[in-house]
């Protein structure tokens, strides 16, 4: 299935067969969240990070909200995975508040005129072309060990499952995935 052929599936569908790991069906629901992810990383503001970092952190929480989803749950896709990414910038800032200043700027209150401007043709090639370019660079830049635990902590993994997974310690994990997030990063 191309990825055109997924552009009439909804959220939930996209959701599910990412969660079986469909990398098609998320390049597909990513571009059509990836301006909300952004705009929300804008909202967010830590010494030491730059929109960027945030835009990172906010595309793994997705792929995290993307591979979690349950349609059961009685959540929208949507209203899911903002919690999921909102959470994820959050514990970035508690854990940064401890080593600097951290301010958070007031949220959007918006996000329809957001994803309204995502059907803009020359948007979505570009945020096509940079989604692609971020999957590459996953692909090229991680070990073989470093894509295991990457993958498993997308999932939901916490430090000790992964630790008990690959036979490490939780220490050994944390510095893994601080590892992976600075290779990621450059």
């Amino acid at each position: 299935m191309s990825i055109s052929k997924y552009a009439g599936l909804t959220d939930a569908t996209l959701a599910a067969l990412t969660a079986k790991g469909d990398e098609s069906a998320f390049e597909e629901i990513s571009l059509r969240y990836i301006k909300l992810i952004y705009s929300l990383s804008t909202n967010y503001r830590l010494d030491g990070y730059e929109t960027q970092d945030f835009v990172q952190e906010g595309m793994l929480a997705f792929l995290h909200a993307a591979r979690t989803y349950n349609e059961g749950c009685g959540a929208s896709f949507k209203n899911y995975a903002v919690k999921c990414v909102r959470n994820r910038f959050n514990d970035i800032l508690k854990k940064g508040n401890s080593k600097s200043r951290a301010s958070l700027v007031v949220p959007i209150d918006d996000i329809r005129d957001t994803l309204d401007d995502a059907q803009n043709v020359e948007d979505f090639v570009l945020e096509r072309e940079y989604l692609q370019t971020l999957f590459d660079h996953v692909r090229k830049t991680l070990t073989e060990e470093e894509r295991l635990v990457f993958d498993m902590y997308t999932q939901g993994y916490s430090y000790r499952e992964i630790a008990e997974e690959t036979g490490s310690t939780s220490k050994q994990v944390d510095n893994l995935l601080q590892k992976i997030k600075r290779k990621l990063r450059k």
